[in-house]
């Protein structure tokens, strides 16, 4: 259920940036913000450490998923592009859940 929250709202903030016509990157940024900014809230609220700070694969997740819906917006329908930015998220973050993926941590000298 988080994976698909993310998801959901990652295409809410891409989709409502690109409607007041802010630029691709804008709109990617604020999708990655919107998506993970809600999970963090939520992970606060439930005395737990936000799943954006863990070394799991989240962010980069929403990123993609920003990305498939700029770069396809202008080429196909918009409720399907929904769909398969949905998808995208879905696939990256459970596949990385599944498969125990994690991004590389920084090592400081």
């Amino acid at each position: 259920t988080d994976a698909l929250g993310l998801a959901v709202f990652v295409v809410i903030g891409v989709s409502k940036a690109l409607s007041f016509g802010a630029e691709p990157i804008v709109a990617v940024m604020m999708g990655v913000l919107t998506g993970c900014g809600g999970g963090a809230i939520r992970d606060l609220l439930a005395g737990e450490v936000p799943m954006v700070l863990r070394k799991e694969i989240y962010a980069f997740a929403a990123m993609a998923g920003g990305t498939v819906y700029v770069c396809l917006d202008n080429y196909l329908n918009t409720q399907f592009v929904m769909l398969l930015t949905i998808v995208a998220v879905l696939f990256i973050r459970l596949l990385s859940v599944y498969k125990r993926m994690s991004m590389p941590r920084l090592v400081l000298p």
